[in-house]
């Protein structure tokens, strides 16, 4: 009988070794077109709210620097668009304060070398919701940057974890 448990005990070990394939989000995989050194330039701003481009494309290239060699001047490019940024009042008070917004970012992301697009994805859209303080506008607007940096990195993270797994 001790035998029997040996040996399920060694199969069992061996299944678990050999995996299934299985890898933590964003861990694993390779880049498109194997990819080991990417530029990534300052994405463009098609919106009317300035300077969060340089947000959105630091976010980017602090999430992808652990991935692949961030350089300016590979022949990987990984260049963003930012489309849209919305702000919407999503709840109230009883005297029709608005009390809470929600920041929308809409992305096109392309990673190419030369006139090979190795990866893209368009419309990429994500939202974080932030409170208003009625009392503080410097808050509100700490808040809603807060928000962006949220969104800039939530949205580099799974654009990465995209690329990484071949969607």
């Amino acid at each position: 009988m001790t035998i029997i448990k040996r040996v399920c005990g060694i199969v069992l070990c061996m299944a678990l070794l050999a995996g299934c394939g299985y890898h933590v989000a964003g861990k694993g995989g390779q880049m498109p077109g194997g990819a080991t050194a990417v530029s990534i330039p300052v994405f463009v701003n098609e919106t009317s709210k300035p300077n969060i481009e340089s947000v959105v494309t630091g976010a980017f290239v602090d999430t992808f620097v652990n991935t692949v060699s961030i350089t300016g001047s590979a022949a990987v490019v990984m260049k963003g668009v930012i489309k849209s940024y919305v702000l919407t009042p999503v709840s109230y008070t009883r005297s029709d304060v608005n009390q809470e917004y929600r920041l929308t970012i809409v992305m096109a992301i392309t990673l190419s070398r030369g006139a090979e697009t190795l990866w893209s994805a368009e419309n990429i859209t994500n939202y974080k919701d932030f409170a208003v303080n009625q009392a503080d506008v410097t808050a509100t607007k700490e808040a809603e940057d807060k928000a962006l940096a949220k969104i800039a990195l939530d949205t580099a993270r799974l654009v990465k974890e995209n690329m990484l797994s071949g969607f």
